[in-house]
């Protein structure tokens, strides 16, 4: 059932370019325009979705829900009304509940410890934290389509993230921590680099997004990579492989694991500013960003459906990235910003870009579904 659900996920992500083969007429179709048994198996190829016939002939059947074929118009639709994807969504949204209400208790138990303000500002610093794992995911989405991981892979890259990125968050936020008890004005700089990125974020268009969209790594990454001898062809799990001569060559796992790892660094490097605009309390920050990565697993499965939908929530959480940016600098020259009013506004910016995107949403399906003039 895993494997399947990987496999439905992945053909979810990758509709786009299914749509396009339909359109240039070079999908797999069945004479009547359909896709059956044979001419789905053939379209996961296209697709480079590696899996056993096996596998696709069960997602074929989650897919056409027992009926005659898939028509080709149909196919979006059918693969996001699905059993696989519908219930795999439903248990990542009750997962996701679980690690908020999990993450609330904890708050409950910082208010008693330390304070209402430190319970507020654990708060703010999770919700600021999550909403910043967003663009984290995002890029394992598009990591996973670059190096083509086959959808049974995909788990068990996304966990060595999450792995790597609970442990650099704590190198990043002890280092972090030092460094502004030592020199407090490195705030200052903290804030510069938010309110940057910020503008980065809100200041991107649709173009930028196009340059991006093949989901390679950063410039350095893709330089280091680069530099790896390597094997074309994945080997289960394997990392490394031996070859005739005696030689190893890293798999193109190995290269996925390394740019997630690497994107878990350049990733810290926002996260870790944005939490001390929120506090300096080494209790709140690390706890609030463990409790963020904790529910990352979850978050992912919603998002890989979800992504297509959003289209508004990374400008959200560039909004939130500038008023933390400049919520930190105020607090550097004096002028506290009280923790309630700094949670309520980011739950509101990042609530308004998930209604936006659902109303824009809505507004494409009622484009879709009128009838042509």
């Amino acid at each position: 059932e895993e494997r399947i659900r990987a496999l439905g996920l992945a053909l979810l992500q990758s509709l786009k370019k299914a749509e396009a083969l339909v359109e240039k007429g070079e999908a797999p179709l069945a004479d009547d325009g359909r896709f059956r048994h044979a001419e789905f198996r053939q379209l996961l190829d296209m697709l480079e979705l590696r899996c056993s016939s096996k596998d696709a002939d069960a997602l074929y059947e989650a897919v056409s829900s027992g009926s005659d074929g898939i028509a080709a118009n149909e196919l979006r639709a059918k693969v996001r009304d699905s059993s696989v994807i519908g219930d795999m969504y439903s248990e990542s949204f009750s997962n996701v509940a679980l690690t908020v209400a999990l993450s609330l208790a904890v708050a409950v138990v910082i208010f008693i410890i330390k304070g209402a303000a430190s319970g507020f500002d654990f708060i703010t610093a999770y919700v600021v934290e999550d909403s910043l794992s967003v663009d984290n995911l995002f890029v394992f989405l598009a990591l996973f389509k670059y190096f083509k991981v086959p959808p049974s892979l995909q788990n068990y890259c996304l966990n060595l993230g999450i792995y790597g990125a609970v442990v650099l968050r704590g190198v990043f936020i002890f280092a972090g921590l030092a460094a502004v008890q030592s020199f407090r004005p490195v705030l200052l700089l903290f804030a510069a680099f938010l309110i940057f990125a910020a503008y980065k974020g809100l200041t991107a268009d649709e173009e930028d997004d196009d340059e991006e969209e093949d989901g390679a790594p950063a410039e350095p990454i893709r330089n280091l990579l680069d530099q790896l001898p390597t094997t074309s062809e994945f080997d289960g799990e394997k990392l490394i492989v031996e070859k005739p001569k005696g030689t190893y060559l890293a798999t193109p796992l190995a290269l996925c694991i390394i740019a997630v790892e690497l994107s878990d660094i350049l990733f810290a490097v926002d996260s870790i500013p944005a939490v001390f605009a929120v506090t300096d309390d080494p209790l709140v920050v690390y706890t609030s960003n463990i409790a963020a990565i904790l529910g990352l697993r979850s978050l992912y499965q919603v998002l890989a459906v979800a992504a297509e939908d959003l289209v508004y929530l990374e400008k959200s959480v560039s909004v939130v990235l500038g008023f933390v940016g400049v919520k930190l600098a105020a607090e550097v020259i004096g002028v506290e910003v009280p923790s309630a009013f700094s949670l309520l506004f980011i739950i509101f910016v990042l609530g308004a870009g998930i209604f936006l995107s659902l109303q824009e949403q809505q507004k494409e399906k009622e484009k879709a579904a009128a009838p042509a003039s």
